[in-house]
């Protein structure tokens, strides 16, 4: 299931009604015309009846962003959206009675699918990240992490001055380390785990290489290194998850762009060259 709640399941129940119904008029209607097509009585009611889900369709985005409204929850919304959102791919083959001949109505019924798929992938997204990011997230802004972030590399930088020069390349490459590498966002949101795998490092090797007036300052490092590299993987779950939802919306809604403007040169050419 996409969402479990009772006002899924209630969405999911009535999709499956309207679905049974849709069937069995399609068949009647089938049996009772030589050729089946948009053009016909049926075929009308179901291009009209697509493209009234559509219009519905389109409208969660504009409740999902009235936040005092009281005309319907937000869930109930998203519930209607997705299982509508499937039916209107049902509804869209009926009317051209599986048929895709016409390449506007073809392009149209492809948009709709792309944009259907989308929808069911952002669901999905929004299901999943906001838990992943509350358990991430702290009371820090995401600018107050980087300026903490500066301050320890700073520290780090500080402990590192005027000592020798292994001292100095230790504490380099761990400041190193505490940084991701290329893509790391991305691994740690297809990871099933917790994330990249701390480097394997032993402490006392570190300090008994060191001569004995510098091991406490090298203790030192080791502990900025370890919040350094805690508040870096906090960091990076916070913006990829974010950045993710904004991603997915920069492509979901030129989508449903498209699918408007194809169903509006539809209709248009339909009525223009009397096809119905």
């Amino acid at each position: 299931m996409i969402l479990r709640s009772r006002r899924a399941t209630r969405w999911l129940l009535t999709s499956l009604l309207l679905l049974a119904l849709l069937v069995a008029s399609y068949v009647r209607y089938a049996g009772s015309v030589p050729l089946v097509h948009g053009g016909t009585f049926w075929g009308v009611t179901y291009g009209v009846l697509a493209t009234l889900l559509v219009l519905l369709l389109t409208a969660f985005g504009l409740r999902k962003r009235a936040y005092r409204s009281t005309w319907g929850t937000l869930d109930g919304w998203l519930q209607a959206h997705i299982y509508l959102g499937l039916l209107s791919v049902v509804v869209v083959a009926l009317h051209a009675g599986f048929r895709f001949r016409d390449q506007v109505a073809t392009a149209a019924a492809v948009a709709l699918v792309a944009v259907v798929a989308t929808g069911f992938v952002g669901a999905r997204l929004y299901a999943a990240l906001p838990r992943r990011l509350t358990r991430v997230e702290s009371n820090l802004t995401v600018d107050e992490i980087s300026a903490e972030l500066n301050r320890l590399s700073q520290a780090m930088e500080r402990l590192s001055a005027s000592r020798s020069p292994l001292f100095a390349r230790i504490a380099r490459d761990l400041l190193k380390a505490a940084r991701p590498r290329r893509l790391a966002g991305w691994r740690l949101l297809l990871a099933a785990g917790a994330g990249e795998p701390e480097p394997e490092r032993d402490r006392e090797t570190l300090l008994r290489q060191l001569p004995e007036d510098e091991r406490e300052p090298m203790r030192q490092v080791l502990v900025l290194y370890r919040q350094h590299r805690e508040l870096h993987l906090r960091l990076r779950y916070q913006q990829r998850y974010k950045n993710l939802l904004e991603a997915w919306l920069y492509l979901h809604v030129p989508l449903t762009v498209v699918l408007i403007v194809l169903i509006a040169v539809h209709v248009a050419a339909v009525f223009y060259f009397g096809a119905v």
